[in-house]
């Protein structure tokens, strides 16, 4: 049954990778023709897969660096501190990740929108997030990705107790001084962890993407438009290396994370 399950989990992207090495002799890769490592060769040959690839990079490493920033303080509180609605926040947390993402594509596109029509939320958006674009897309895999790093910052927090804590404060230890010595090395490994899954997740996300995109050219979208008038193997090139790519950060996320604090 495991070999089984196996099969059915990777046999998609087993056919891309040899399907990478194609020469369907036509304009969809679909069938196979002869050997040929022509795509490989040129992976960035079909006109705008270069852009709309940087595009899908660009808002990932921006994505995680955000969902870094801001789930790294929400993540700690939940694990260190004790306050008033501390459960309902610990719970709303999951929401993003337990949301079909059509609802909350469609959630963030009404959002976004309504920032244009609606006085109040012009002025206090500036009007950054309509017309679509770059920060709407930025701000929709935020969303997402901000409960990866809160429940990995978090865990790593509960894990650890405060048995060194304590005792930088009996020796005279400041706040900074012990969230920098102590904490931070202990809730490195779970930031790290949590930005590479966002990283992951949104470089390939489609349905969060072709709400609040707009006119921007992202690699998902932009391969779904292609697919309706031709699949070159230059496709099945660009997937395998990202299928690659993503192999390496979960990997690396799964290492991080599974380092015990000192």
């Amino acid at each position: 049954m495991i070999g089984l399950a196996l099969v059915f989990m990777f046999a998609p992207v087993v056919t891309m990778i040899v399907f990478s090495f194609n020469d369907p002799g036509g304009r969809f890769n679909y069938e196979l023709g002869t050997f040929s490592l022509a795509a490989w060769r040129s992976p960035f040959a079909v006109p705008q897969l270069g852009m709309a690839l940087g595009n899908s990079l660009i808002v990932a490493a921006v994505s995680a660096l955000l969902a870094a920033l801001l789930g790294t303080p929400v993540g700690f509180a939940l694990g260190r501190r004790q306050f008033i609605g501390r459960g309902a926040v610990s719970g709303l947390t999951f929401i993003p990740l337990a949301t079909p993402e059509v609802v909350l594509g469609a959630g963030m596109l009404i959002l976004f929108v309504a920032t244009a029509t609606i006085p109040f939320l012009k002025t206090l958006t500036g009007g950054l997030f309509y017309p679509l674009g770059f920060p709407s897309v930025i701000a929709a895999h935020t969303t997402l990705g901000l409960s990866f790093v809160i429940i990995n910052v978090r865990s790593r927090v509960i894990g650890a107790g405060v048995t060194l804590e304590h005792a930088a404060r009996d020796l005279g230890a400041c706040g900074f001084t012990v969230f920098r010595t102590i904490w931070l090395p202990i809730i490195l490994p779970g930031i790290l962890s949590g930005a590479l899954l966002v990283f992951a997740i949104s470089l390939d996300d489609f349905v969060l993407t072709n709400f609040t995109a707009g006119g921007t050219t992202m690699f998902p979208t932009w391969l779904y438009g292609l697919m309706r008038r031709e699949l070159p193997p230059q496709i099945a090139v660009v997937g395998t290396l990202i299928f690659l790519v993503s192999l390496g950060l979960v990997a690396l996320s799964v290492k991080i994370s599974g380092r015990q604090p000192a």
